[in-house]
C-alpha cells in the first residue's frame, strides 16, 4: 500500500489503486467509485461566523497547492466570483482539512473525503451549497487483472459499497 496521490505513478508490480481524476488513465481500467463534490469547511467555532458565503471574504481561505481550481469553482457558483482565496498554502487536501479544523482558516473540502469528519464534529460545512468539481474517485487497475478470481471478488465488493455509499464491510472468506 502505499499513498501520494497523483503523483505516484502506477507501478508495475500494483493489484489496483484508488485515483481522484477525470477517469482517463492511459493503460488503465477505470471504474467510477465516488463523484467528488466541493464544500467550504472549517471548525466548529468558526462556523458561526459564516453565515453567508459572502462573509468568506473575511475569513482566510486556506488553499491547497494542486487543486488551484477549487475555490474558484465553488465561489463563482456561489455568485461571488470576483473574491479572491488568500491564505496558507499547503501540499495536500489532508494538511488543509487539518487546519481548518484546528481554526486556522476555512478549507475547501471534498465530498465524501470529509464526511466522517463532519458526522463527528471535527469540520462543519456551514453552506448548503455543494458544487461537483468535474472528477470523481476511480478504482484503476490493469485490463488482465478482471481474469483473477480474487481481483473479480474484490472489484464486486468495493464496487457495491461505492454504490451503497456506506463503508466496505469485509470480504467474505
Amino acid at each position: 500500500m502505499t499513498t501520494g496521490g497523483a503523483a505516484v505513478p502506477f507501478a508495475p508490480d500494483w493489484t489496483c489503486g484508488i485515483r481522484l481524476g477525470e477517469g482517463n488513465w492511459p493503460g488503465l481500467v477505470s471504474v467510477p467509485l465516488f463523484a467528488a463534490d466541493l464544500t467550504p469547511v472549517c471548525a466548529p467555532g468558526q462556523a458561526g461566523r459564516l453565515r453567508t458565503p459572502a462573509d468568506l471574504a473575511r475569513a482566510s481561505l486556506l488553499r491547497v497547492g494542486h487543486a488551484a481550481e477549487d475555490w474558484p469553482r465553488w465561489l463563482a457558483a456561489a455568485g461571488l466570483a470576483g473574491l479572491q482565496a488568500r491564505g496558507p498554502l499547503f501540499d495536500h487536501y489532508g494538511q488543509a482539512l487539518q487546519a481548518a479544523a484546528d481554526g486556522l482558516g476555512v478549507a475547501m473540502g471534498i465530498r465524501p473525503y470529509i464526511d466522517d469528519d463532519i458526522a463527528a464534529g471535527r469540520l462543519v460545512a456551514p453552506f448548503g451549497l455543494t458544487v461537483s468539481k468535474g472528477m470523481g474517485w476511480y478504482l484503476v487497475h490493469r485490463p488482465q487483472r478482471v481474469a483473477e478470481p480474487a481481483f473479480a471478488a474484490f472489484l464486486g465488493w468495493i464496487t457495491a459499497a461505492a454504490a451503497g455509499g456506506t463503508a466496505p464491510r469485509p470480504l467474505p472468506d
